[in-house]
């Protein structure tokens, strides 16, 4: 148990960090798209909030079955392997349709007490869960298949570290509006 903690609260940084990043930035500036076909800086966090609520409601329903749930194996670190994999890579995938984005302009304060909420329910969870349960395959992701806790933290973790290049590249775009304020005072 002592490492998913270690795993949340590493978790709960990087959430800190996405949302630092967020803080002093304008509307303008979190509606920004480089392109039409591209996410603005609120779809993105619409995007990941949405995938780690549906994760956590994912692992509660399979803990909740009570039935008994396998050890994880070679399959699941080979399928987790290569879901890491291609996190780094410089290739563009479509988001499972679990975790997809159909708002233009997502509430950023809204979005913000969802992460809260559903980060309390992950540490709850934690809290409650035995450890020879949460090392089973607590965890089905939409494309690696089932997966054990510290595989399903391991993909938050690199999820999130995903998103936040391609935070970092809207930020980084030639057209990304300023965030001066032009003086109109005489």
């Amino acid at each position: 148990m002592a490492r998913q903690i270690r795993l949340f609260f590493k978790l709960e940084e990087q959430r800190s960090k996405f949302l630092n990043n967020y803080s002093h930035l304008t509307p303008e500036q979190l509606r920004f798209k480089p392109d039409p076909e591209s996410w603005n800086l609120l779809q993105v966090m619409r995007h990941i909030v949405t995938a780690e609520k549906q994760s956590i409601i994912l692992i509660q329903r399979r803990i909740g079955l009570n039935k008994k749930l396998t050890k994880t194996g070679l399959g699941a670190t080979l399928r987790y392997l290569i879901m890491k994999i291609a996190f780094v890579l410089p290739i563009k995938f479509k988001a499972p349709k679990i975790a997809e984005v159909r708002e233009e302009n997502p509430d950023l304060d809204l979005m913000k007490e969802e992460w809260e909420s559903i980060r309390s329910d992950l540490k709850q969870l934690l809290d409650e869960t035995d450890e020879q349960v949460l090392a089973s395959t607590v965890y089905k992701h939409p494309r690696a298949g089932l997966l054990n806790m510290n595989q399903a933290f391991g993909f938050m973790t690199n999820h999130i570290n995903h998103h936040l290049k391609q935070v970092g590249r809207i930020q980084n775009h030639p057209s990304f509006p300023s965030s001066e304020h032009p003086d109109t005072s005489v």
